[in-house]
C-alpha cells in the first residue's frame, strides 16, 4: 500500500529528487536518509519537512538515519525505491548494490566519471533489465514536454537545416558559495 523510498546522497539535488518522488504519489513515504555526513541528513529532513503538502509522508525515524560511506548499503535494505544523489564517481557502485538487491532505482546523472565506470552502468542496466527493474535517470528535459514537441520540431526541419547550436543552462549556485 506504501511504497517505501530511501535517500542516498542528502545535499541540494537529493533533497529535491526527494520532494519530487513525494510529490509524485501520495502513496510514497521517504522512510530512510543515508549520506556521509549527519549534517546533511539533518538538514535534508528539516527543508522536507517545511513541506507542508509533504511533511506527512516524511517518515524517516532516527534509526533509518544512515551516516558514513556505507550508508547506501543500508538504505537500500529498508526501501523499496531508492534515490543515487551521490557525487557521481560512487554512482556505479551504489546503482550495482541497489540492482542485485532487487531495488527500483532512480538515479541522477551522469552514471559515471569513467570508463570502467560506464562498463560497470552498462552491466548493471542489463542486469536490472533481467530482473525486471525500473531505473530512472535525472536527465530532465528528456521529460520535458514541451522541449521535446520543440526538439521534435527542429528535427522536422521546422527552422530549416540546423548547422549549430549552443545551450547554457542558467542556475543559482549549486552549494553555498562564499561571499
Amino acid at each position: 500500500d506504501i511504497l517505501r523510498v530511501g535517500l542516498v546522497g542528502c545535499g541540494g539535488r537529493g533533497s529535491g529528487a526527494a520532494e519530487q518522488a513525494l510529490s509524485a504519489d501520495k502513496y510514497t513515504r521517504l522512510v530512510a536518509m543515508g549520506d556521509t555526513f549527519k549534517g546533511q541528513i539533518d538538514s535534508s529532513l528539516a527543508a522536507l519537512k517545511m513541506k507542508s503538502d509533504l511533511a506527512d509522508r516524511v517518515a524517516v525515524a532516527d534509526e533509518m538515519k544512515f551516516v558514513g560511506l556505507d550508508a547506501y548499503r543500508k538504505v537500500i535494505e529498508n526501501v523499496d525505491v531508492v534515490l543515487l544523489a551521490t557525487p557521481p564517481g560512487f554512482r556505479p557502485v551504489h546503482l550495482r548494490a541497489a540492482v542485485e538487491a532487487g531495488k527500483h532505482i532512480f538515479t541522477e546523472k551522469p552514471m559515471a566519471t569513467d570508463a570502467p565506470g560506464v562498463r560497470s552502468v552498462v552491466e548493471t542496466v542489463a542486469l536490472a533489465k533481467e530482473k525486471n527493474l525500473a531505473i530512472c535517470a535525472g536527465f530532465c528535459w528528456r521529460y520535458h514536454n514541451e522541449l521535446r514537441e520543440l526538439f521534435t520540431k527542429i528535427h522536422a526541419g521546422a527552422i530549416g537545416n540546423v548547422l549549430a547550436v549552443f545551450g547554457t543552462y542558467l542556475t543559482g549556485p549549486v552549494k553555498p558559495m562564499p561571499p
